[in-house]
């Protein structure tokens, strides 16, 4: 479910604002299978078409029936549009729908926000045009600020909105970045949102489970040197009473004991988790959530907490198994204290999640080997899973800003589209090249190769609906998938048994 935009559309609405909230993604995502998609071969749309479709001299069949589907529904006589951009890959549709919403309604303001207009400078966006406005960091001031300013007539200086951009084609202002304390973040309301969409068949908490998000605090209170998380929100937590009060109350209004505590990092505060656990624990015992973890922080003791305060499941921000990487990285903890922690959680039955990444910079054959090393250790525990992913330079993280200390040089962009993810290339001082650290990359997920695919085994099993199919040694499908690649009988059979266990997986909707 959409968090920032209905704690969004409560401020508002809490100040008098009349107000409506839309969430077109999570459609996209999940029920409209024939749209149009950027990153889909079989459905795509070219740069070019895109661009020219934009700026009116071509026509694009896909495109229109895109932007009317979805356009078509938004109130058409609205004074602003304001669209919450989380990535870049939300970044086409919102330029999409914005055009559209300007050529029925051309006395309207247009406002694009969230953490993709927060993280990237402001000259890699509004050149793209279509919004009036642009919104770095919380959105509620300045939307409440930009509504009173047109329905008054008046204008105000830029300066006097906090986290306001403007653009005239050449002139670029900005008055820094908005903030809101976390105390003072309204609860979330889902009004006019389908809430039935959101419901899906969960294997701990039942069928037609609705998951509430909600978060204890803003920002992240890491610096890891791979992530821009920092840049979105300062971290700040809220009072034990307001978190208890609030989740209490959600409960009750939404007919659910179920929640994603959608913070960068639940433990970013532990004293004031381990009172919250406790109020939960005797207050709300029907509780049951999962979030993001960082392993500084938590201990034996709060892990207990947490679980008998309703916890199933942890998502954490691991990375790497090899101390001098985990310090590269800036994840601070001792490899020790990572098994530490996973053992106790087995123990109390709490699922823990584990965010990998391979082929870091600098990265050695011990990085490789404590790995596997790791993966081994867990990989057939049906309370571990693992979410390994290729390691991306990251522009603006620490890292990119600051390569010297990371023993990085000479970074430069791949040219890519607006619309993907950014890539970098880099050199190591130590003197690695680019082509150099490609073929050791090369070579390393090779050595991989058999750990990452019974990792995707693995996970495979875990979603499937048939008990008999968690049994069936993940390994022996590492030997089949190898054996396929090479004999016809062999890859019928493979790819039609895990065909089968896909069908039989529900779709995963954790998405913090």
């Amino acid at each position: 479910m959409p968090y920032g935009m209905s704690v969004l559309y409560s401020f508002l609405k809490e100040h008098g604002v009349p107000v409506e909230q839309h969430d077109f993604l999570m459609e996209y995502l999940f029920q409209a299978d024939r749209d149009l998609d950027y990153h889909n071969p079989e459905k795509t749309f070219s740069e070019r078409d895109f661009f020219t479709f934009l700026d009116g001299s071509a026509s694009h069949h896909g495109l229109e029936a895109f932007t009317t589907k979805y356009g078509s529904r938004i109130n058409p006589d609205a004074t602003i549009y304001a669209f919450s951009i989380v990535a870049y890959h939300q970044f086409w549709a919102s330029l999409l729908l914005a055009r559209y919403l300007k050529s029925i309604n051309p006395d309207a303001v247009i406002v694009f926000g969230g953490p993709f207009i927060t993280i990237k400078p402001p000259r890699t966006f509004v050149e793209y045009g279509q919004a009036d406005y642009w919104v770095k960091g919380s959105g509620e001031v300045p939307l409440l600020m930009l509504h009173r300013m047109v329905s008054s007539n008046r204008r105000v200086p830029v300066e006097e909105i906090p986290g306001l951009i403007t653009f005239d084609g050449e002139r670029l202002q900005q008055s820094g970045v908005s903030g809101l304390p976390a105390e003072q973040e309204r609860s979330p309301d889902f009004h006019g949102l389908a809430l039935e969409a959101y419901r899906y068949d969960h294997p701990v908490t039942g069928n037609e489970t609705l998951f509430l998000p909600y978060r204890v605090s803003k920002g992240c209170p890491s610096m890891c040197s791979f992530c821009t998380g920092r840049l979105v929100d300062r971290y700040d937590h809220k009072s034990v009473e307001k978190i208890v009060t609030e989740v209490m109350t959600l409960a009750e209004k939404y007919g659910t004991r179920t929640f994603q505590f959608a913070d960068a990092s639940i433990n970013g505060n532990p004293g004031m988790l381990s009172d919250v656990c406790d109020r939960l624990a005797r207050e709300f015992p029907e509780i049951k959530w999962y979030s993001y973890a960082k392993v500084n922080g938590f201990s034996r003791e709060l892990l207990s907490k947490v679980k008998h305060a309703g916890c199933f499941a942890l998502f954490w921000g691991v990375e790497s198994a090899y101390q001098p990487t985990i310090r590269l990285l800036g994840k601070r903890f001792d490899v020790e204290k990572l098994y530490e922690l996973i053992d106790y959680s087995v123990k109390l039955g709490i699922k823990s999640y584990i965010h990998l990444i391979y082929n870091t910079p600098r990265e050695s054959e011990h990085d490789v080997k404590a790995l596997m090393g790791l993966i081994e250790r867990y990989i057939d525990s049906d309370h571990v899973v693992f979410l390994p992913q290729r390691f991306l330079l990251e522009a603006h993280s620490l890292m990119y800003d600051h390569p010297d200390r990371y023993g990085l040089s000479t970074i430069r962009k791949v040219e890519t589209s607006i619309f993907e993810r950014e890539q970098f290339l880099f050199n190591e001082t130590e003197g690695f090249t680019s082509d150099e650290i490609r073929m050791r990359n090369d070579r390393h997920r090779a050595m991989l190769a058999d750990h990452l695919e019974w990792i995707r085994y693995r996970n495979i099993m875990h979603g499937t609906s048939r008990a008999w199919a968690t049994w069936l040694p993940a390994k022996l499908l590492v030997h089949s998938g190898k054996l396929s690649k090479r004999f016809k009988l062999a890859r019928k059979v493979h790819e039609g048994l895990v065909g089968w266990m896909q069908a039989h997986s529900p779709k995963i909707r954790e998405q913090l």
